[in-house]
C-alpha cells in the first residue's frame, strides 16, 4: 500500500481519529462541565463516524457517497457490507470499553456483556438520526423529547476503532478483515 496517509481513505481516517479525539476530550469534560458539552459531543462524534466509514469505503475500492443527504447518513453507511470492518471494530471496542467501566466503578449502569452490542448498535443509529437526517438536530434546535445516545460508551468505542484504523488500515481491508 503507498502512504496511507496520503490516500483518500488514510485522510478520512486521519480526520476521523482528530473528531473522535475531540468528542472524547469533551466526554470527558462533561463530568465537570456538565450538560452543556453533550450536544457538540455527539456532533464530533457523529462526524468522526460517518468519516470512518468513508475510509472503509476506499480502503475496499469504492467511491462513498460524498454529496447531499447520502453523503452524511451514517445509518444507511453503517447498514452496508462494505463497512462491515467498522461495525465490528466498533462492537470490539465496546465489549472492551464496558468491561473496563464496569471494572471501574466510574459509571453506575454499564450494560452488561450480553446486551453491549445491540446498544451500540442503537446508539449508532440514534447519531445517525441526529447527524444526518434533517432538520439536522446537532446543528440546530430541536425537541425535548429527541432521543440521543449516551456518550461515553459510544464515543469511546468509536475512538477505539479510528485508533485501530489509523494504526492497522489493512485489517479494514474486507480480504485481510477477520476480528
Amino acid at each position: 500500500m503507498t502512504d496511507f496517509f496520503s490516500s483518500e481513505a488514510g485522510q478520512c481516517a486521519s480526520i476521523a481519529k482528530q473528531f473522535l479525539e475531540g468528542a472524547l476530550t469533551l466526554d470527558a469534560a462533561q463530568r465537570d462541565k456538565g450538560p452543556i458539552l453533550f450536544r457538540p459531543t455527539l456532533a464530533l462524534a457523529g462526524h468522526g463516524l460517518e468519516l470512518m466509514l468513508k475510509a472503509c469505503f476506499y480502503l475496499n475500492g469504492q467511491e462513498p457517497p460524498i454529496s447531499g443527504k447520502k453523503g452524511h447518513d451514517i445509518i444507511s453507511l453503517w447498514e452496508r457490507d462494505i463497512c462491515k470492518p467498522v461495525k465490528d471494530h466498533v462492537f470490539a471496542n465496546a465489549n472492551r470499553v464496558a468491561e473496563e467501566d464496569r471494572a471501574s466503578g466510574a459509571y453506575l449502569d454499564v450494560p452488561e456483556q450480553d446486551v453491549v452490542q445491540a446498544i451500540i448498535a442503537e446508539y449508532v443509529i440514534e447519531l445517525g438520526k441526529l447527524h444526518g437526517n434533517s432538520p439536522y438536530k446537532l446543528r440546530y434546535a430541536a425537541p425535548q423529547n429527541q432521543k440521543a445516545p449516551r456518550t461515553p460508551l459510544l464515543v469511546k468505542s468509536l475512538w477505539g476503532a479510528s485508533d485501530d484504523l489509523v494504526k492497522r488500515p489493512n485489517d479494514f481491508v474486507l480480504s485481510n478483515f477477520r476480528i
